[in-house]
């Protein structure tokens, strides 16, 4: 299991669903016959800079096919036991499925070999599962800012006013209205559409306004005392 994070998903009747998601982006087998909604012109993304002559499916969509298969016939609301198994330690969660699934979708996501969602990927060798936004907001900066030190190493000119993430997320806020339309016309339950939406809406809560979300947060992310107001 090197390399990946499992995720295993106690369901109703003593079922058992395990996924094996690899932390490092990869492509999956473009010959694998994938459902239409998976197609990359099916409802495309209007960001994505693929081409259908070059690439058959959407990235993402084909990384998500087997947990939409997977979890067709669950409610989102149903009571589910998440047990996350990484490298280093493991993770133990009761939930209801959608945030179970939620949880698993941002690694599937950022690892999918999709253009737009790579730059997450720098996180996945560090997958945290249920973060809270304000720890999704520590990781996303930090790591973000640790590029940016290297960069500064190299002789390049580093982001330190993290203009790139801003317009990153601004991206990924289009990018959550248009991969969503593809989940809503694809015959996929109601849990795995509701955890894609969960997953974009972290995003766009960050990308808001950083800038706002980071001075709310910041007594948590310095660990210093609140300003005398």
């Amino acid at each position: 299991m090197s390399g990946n994070v499992r995720y295993s998903f106690k369901l109703a009747k003593a079922r058992e669903v395990v996924f094996d998601v690899a932390t490092e982006p990869h492509e999956l087998d473009q010959s694998h016959d994938f459902p239409e909604w998976a197609r990359l012109g099916f409802e495309q993304c209007a960001c994505c800079p693929l081409k259908e002559k070059d690439c058959a499916y959407c990235p993402a969509a084909k990384q998500i096919n087997e947990v939409m298969e997977s979890f067709a016939d669950h409610d989102s609301t149903e009571s589910v036991k998440v047990t996350v198994k990484t490298a280093e330690r493991t993770y133990y969660e009761e939930c209801d499925l959608q945030v179970g699934i939620n949880s698993m979708l941002g690694l599937m996501m950022a690892t999918s070999g999709c253009p737009v969602l790579k730059p997450l990927g720098a996180m996945a060798s560090f997958h945290i599962p249920f973060c809270t936004t304000r720890e999704t907001l520590h990781r996303t900066v930090g790591s973000y800012l640790i590029q940016q030190y290297f960069k500064q190493l190299k002789g390049d000119v580093p982001d330190w006013e993290m203009k790139e993430l801003k317009e990153l997320y601004d991206l990924l806020e289009g990018l959550n209205r248009d991969f969503s339309k593809r989940i809503q016309k694809s015959s996929c339950s109601d849990a795995v559409s509701n955890a894609v939406v969960m997953f974009f809406a972290t995003s766009v809560v960050v990308a808001s306004s950083l800038d706002q979300q980071l001075a709310r947060h910041q007594t948590y992310l310095t660990n210093t005392p609140e300003p005398n107001k």
